[in-house]
């Protein structure tokens, strides 16, 4: 990608310094948009898996002890059972959205462009992918600090850490209330990277 954003990919190509204009076919963008497309595959399957965690955390068959839904009153409450459903809603769209665009040409210009690479696409569709991505893990996030709540050791110190900085946007969830602006709260917060920020600075560099 740094190759490619750093090289000659206009048509016609002017060098001023030489008085010089190159016609030629060098706007072709399929060395970005195949890797754009891998990118965005990563992306949700990154997501799937925060998914997956968030199941294991919501299922008491899973859980380890944890409350159904993470909730005092299951059956009475539904804690955080409808979140996952919105973190499946936003990981269904990224599914679609990974769909590649690169295989996707449409030749154009009486067929002098023959073969179109499609690659604003591939951007456009990783910028919602990645929108996505930063809900679904928020909401991972949010569960797991709602577990912490409800179990008796003492964590490690980067993963306190974690919960404190949750904890300064999302109250814990004791009693049923509409989770939008949780959900919205902790998307933002996941998206300034203020966590691992935090967590970085009690316990060294994560890299």
């Amino acid at each position: 990608m740094e190759i490619e954003l750093n090289g000659v990919g206009d048509n016609p190509i002017f060098l001023p310094e030489f008085k010089l204009t190159l016609t030629g076919a060098n706007f072709q963008g399929t060395p970005v948009s195949l890797p754009m497309d891998m990118a965005g595959v990563a992306v949700t399957m990154v997501c799937v898996l925060s998914e997956r965690r968030l199941n294991r955390l919501t299922n008491p068959a899973l859980s380890v002890g944890l409350p159904a839904f993470l909730t005092k009153g299951a059956g009475m409450f539904s804690g955080l059972m409808l979140s996952q459903y919105t973190a499946d809603t936003l990981i269904v769209e990224q599914r679609i959205l990974s769909m590649p665009a690169s295989i996707q040409s449409i030749p154009a210009a009486a067929d002098q462009e023959d073969f179109v690479s499609m690659g604003m696409n591939t951007a456009i569709k990783n910028g919602q992918i990645l929108d996505n991505a930063y809900g679904i893990l928020g909401i991972e996030f949010m569960a797991a600090a709602q577990g912490l709540d409800f179990r008796e050791f003492k964590p490690g110190r980067g993963v306190s850490v974690a919960r404190d900085v949750i904890r300064r946007y999302v109250p814990h969830l004791d009693e049923d209330r509409p989770l939008y602006n949780d959900h919205n709260a902790m998307k933002t917060l996941v998206k300034s990277c203020e966590i691992l920020e935090e967590v970085e600075k009690a316990v060294g560099s994560l890299e």
